[in-house]
């Protein structure tokens, strides 16, 4: 593994340097909106709605509700230690460089090595939503079957593009896409809350209707919270641009924390709308339904609504594979400017941007979506591929709580405040043990059993790779607590 000289990507990229080849991601490229909808459409909160939360509800039953709004509560708590985090590490690295400096930079590396196993398969999950949904569309408007795979193929054509030609671009499509979808769902919600009516029922806010009734039926709460928290991953996703941000100390927490937040209830209201708009009684029908959205769609905004819906889908589906692309490839990059990945995913496109990362995660990912959907069918392929990422994040989310609190206590110990920086990161790491554990036991059916061990067997995979490091490269396992910005090492 070759070195990466540490002022590389520190180094200016304006006049005096080599036109083809810029040495740094591009500064100030982007603002507070354009970061908050990289968080925002990275969490996908049409796909979310109408395909992640469905696999919830043979847990939850019509207390899915219960379920999102504890996950937004842990969400936050999370994303509050990830924006304290920024404050004082703004990186490209995200993730990876906050456990590498509040853990140690074993630990840091372990955290990215998760990170290229979780975020990565963020594109191929949401690929399987976008054809899908593209295929019955366009069967029903023209007649015409093109199936799934061939507009997997087209999105992550799409997306190659739209995220190799520089960020700005990326990210002001981020944020077009990000409000389409929110405003359609939104006022889809609403028309059914308010035709309810004296329907409405605050009960499904307590786990009376969970279907799992053991634990008083918080298990089946704590089963259905795994898929609650799929929904909100990537809300930490503007973390890994706080190099190409205007102010990032300032942009990069406000974005996090206002993501999980805001988003967090939005999925509140629209869980509980779609439990309510279908019938808390009725919810076989929710489940089996091939989009139950499209279907409430219909019901409530007649032969129009199936269209409109359907678009946002499709809409909020790209939106997420660009925003997930964007915080995927900069992690690759950061780590490969530290040395602890090929010296050639560090190399930037004259976009600025790190193109041959962004080739070879499309690449991947659409394989994985096509080899997956086909050996399995779509509908299980999704549950695979969500409840596998949701795991690894989950562990990172955990560890990202933990950094905060080390760090808090090592290299803030004159700002040291007993409830923001002991408390705040306690409660969320211990509330994320109790999906993470229902996830082992009970074993879930195959092929969701497969998720826990394919993730353990990637960590043993990284600690190989890590003691390979150690040996050969221990200064890439140094350089992960960098801070390029800053150009800061901390010791061990």
């Amino acid at each position: 593994m070759s070195e990466v000289p540490e002022r590389l990507a520190s180094a200016p990229s304006g006049a005096g340097q080599p036109a083809a080849r810029p040495s740094a991601l591009r500064r100030n490229a982007i603002g507070l909106s354009e970061v908050l909808f990289q968080s925002i459409t990275s969490m996908a909160p049409a796909t979310a709605v109408t395909a992640a939360l469905t696999p919830a509800i043979p847990y939850t039953g019509a207390s899915l509700p219960l379920a999102v709004l504890l996950a937004t509560v842990a969400s936050a708590l999370v994303a509050a230690n990830i924006g304290r985090l920024a404050v004082h590490i703004p990186s490209a690295g995200g993730l990876y460089t906050y456990i590498s400096r509040g853990l140690g930079s074993h630990l840091g590396f372990l955290a990215g090595w998760i990170f290229l196993l979780a975020q990565p398969l963020l594109l191929p999950f949401i690929s399987l939503v976008w054809g899908t949904v593209s295929e019955s569309l366009v069967a029903d408007l023209t007649g015409i079957t093109i199936p799934w795979y061939v507009w997997v193929l087209v999105g992550n054509a799409l997306l190659l593009v739209l995220t190799y030609f520089g960020i700005k671009l990326s990210a002001d499509a981020s944020l077009v896409l990000g409000l389409i979808e929110i405003g359609i769902l939104l006022l889809l919600s609403l028309t059914m809350i308010i035709t309810a009516g004296s329907h409405n029922d605050l009960t499904t806010f307590t786990p009376a209707f969970a279907l799992d009734g053991r634990l008083g039926g918080w298990l089946g709460i704590g089963q259905g919270m795994i898929f609650a928290f799929l929904a909100f991953l990537g809300f930490e996703a503007a973390a890994p641009l706080a190099e190409e941000s205007e102010q990032p100390r300032r942009t990069i927490p406000r974005a996090v924390i206002a993501s999980a937040i805001g988003i967090g209830l939005f999925y509140v209201l629209a869980s509980y709308a779609g439990v309510i708009g279908w019938g808390v009684n009725h919810l076989d029908g929710y489940v089996a339904a091939a989009n139950p959205w499209v279907e409430l769609s219909r019901r409530y905004w007649g032969l129009s609504g199936p269209v409109i819906v359907s678009l946002a889908i499709i809409n909020s589906s790209l939106g997420n594979g660009n925003a997930g692309i964007n915080a995927t490839t900069r992690v690759i990059y950061a780590l490969a400017r530290a040395g602890a990945l090929p010296a050639s995913l560090a190399r930037l496109s004259k976009h600025q941007t790190p193109g041959l990362a962004i080739g070879l995660h499309v690449t991947a990912a659409t394989l994985i979506a096509l080899v997956t959907g086909l050996l399995f069918g779509v509908s299980t392929a999704f549950s695979l591929l969500g409840t596998l990422l949701t795991l690894g994040f989950l562990v990172l989310y955990i560890a990202s709580c933990l950094a905060a609190l080390v760090f808090s206590i090592r290299e803030r110990e004159d700002e040291f405040h007993f409830f923001s920086h002991l408390v705040l990161p306690l409660v969320p790491a211990v509330i994320l043990l109790f999906p993470l554990a229902v996830q082992i036991y009970p074993v879930p059916p195959f092929p969701l059993n497969l998720a826990a061990p394919l993730l353990a067997l990637w960590i043993l995979l990284g600690l190989a790779y890590l003691f390979f490091l150690q040996w050969r490269h221990p200064e890439a396992l140094r350089r992960g607590k960098l801070v390029f910005l800053d150009e800061e090492v901390p010791a061990e």
